[in-house]
């Protein structure tokens, strides 16, 4: 078994037109290469990870039940990904489809229905009983895009909607807004905290075993190929949570390797929008899965 590439995972870094950071373990060795692990980065949808610990602890506590149905009730902003924002009749769905719809397409709504039953500050307290605590969810997801272009305090909500689309056209997003920033009062994440997390979900030490499962379970749904997900063989199980929104780019998750899995938590915020990032987490994931298993990597000279 090999070691991680460290000199060509540094000049991947070093290449880069902005500010990468990333956490990369072997869990069946203990291997680790860590570049500005400590430091927090803007997660664009990579926080629902946090979401989704917060439901199953919830439902662990009984209060309440992943097979609970709600009314897709209120006023709730139809930004971004997903396919809640095309329904009008008020759909009724179990939490476990929200969940699933969150982490599968990533759908913006069903997160921030999520966020507004659970609670921020319950999501956030969970992340510090976890030893998380540059881990936080600090805005729903509407709240989060609004910021971009400067509707810091207007509602998130339909009508406003359109006001968000009118200013991203004709200002485009304000990358020193809050929203690209590494402050706790943004969604955040440094990557050795969250790998931490992934592994401790892994080893069935979040809420339970058995809500450890299904969470790796769901995050197996994920369906972004541009980065953990790039250069691997079709056949290589990932179960993560990715991220994308202008010049941020994130990618966390659990990579299922033939000796073991292979924690990969990665965040690139560029100078300018782009498919770079994104292509730097994909080239940092594929030296370090080559490392342990150049049988799991597509052979590009095929």
């Amino acid at each position: 078994m090999g070691v991680f590439p460290d000199a060509a995972l540094r000049q991947i870094a070093a290449a880069f037109d902005g500010r990468m950071g990333w956490h990369i373990e072997d869990l069946a060795t203990g291997q680790v290469h860590q570049h500005r692990a400590n430091e927090r980065f803007p997660t664009a949808s990579v926080i629902k990870i946090a979401v989704l610990v917060e439901l199953f602890h919830q439902a662990e506590a009984g209060r309440l039940s992943l097979d609970d149905r709600h009314r897709l009730r209120g006023d709730i902003s139809t930004h971004g990904s997903g396919v809640l924002q095309i329904a009008r009749d008020e759909p009724e769905l179990t939490l476990r489809d929200y969940a699933r719809l969150m982490m599968g397409i990533s759908d913006n709504i069903a997160t921030d229905f999520l966020m507004g039953l659970l609670g921020l500050d319950q999501i956030n307290a969970t992340l510090d009983r976890l030893g998380c605590a540059n881990v936080r969810a600090a805005a729903t997801m509407g709240r989060y895009h609004y910021r971009m272009v400067g509707m810091d305090e207007m509602p998130t909500m339909r009508a406003n909607d359109a006001v968000y689309r009118e200013r991203v056209s004709t200002q485009g997003l304000d990358y020193g807004s809050v929203s690209f920033g590494d402050s706790l009062e943004n969604n955040v994440a440094a990557p050795g905290e969250l790998a931490s997390l992934l592994a401790a979900i892994y080893r069935g030490q979040v809420v339970s075993a058995e809500a450890s499962k299904a969470m790796i379970e769901l995050l197996k749904t994920g369906r972004d190929t541009r980065m953990i997900r790039c250069y691997l063989q079709p056949d290589v199980v990932v179960a993560h949570k990715y991220g994308s929104s202008g010049i941020i780019k994130g990618d966390a998750g659990l990579v299922f390797l033939p000796n073991g899995p292979l924690v990969v938590v990665a965040f690139a915020l560029a100078c300018s929008d782009g498919p770079a990032a994104a292509e730097a987490i994909a080239q940092v994931a594929r030296l370090a899965v080559e490392a342990l298993a150049p049988e799991c990597v597509v052979d590009n000279d095929s």
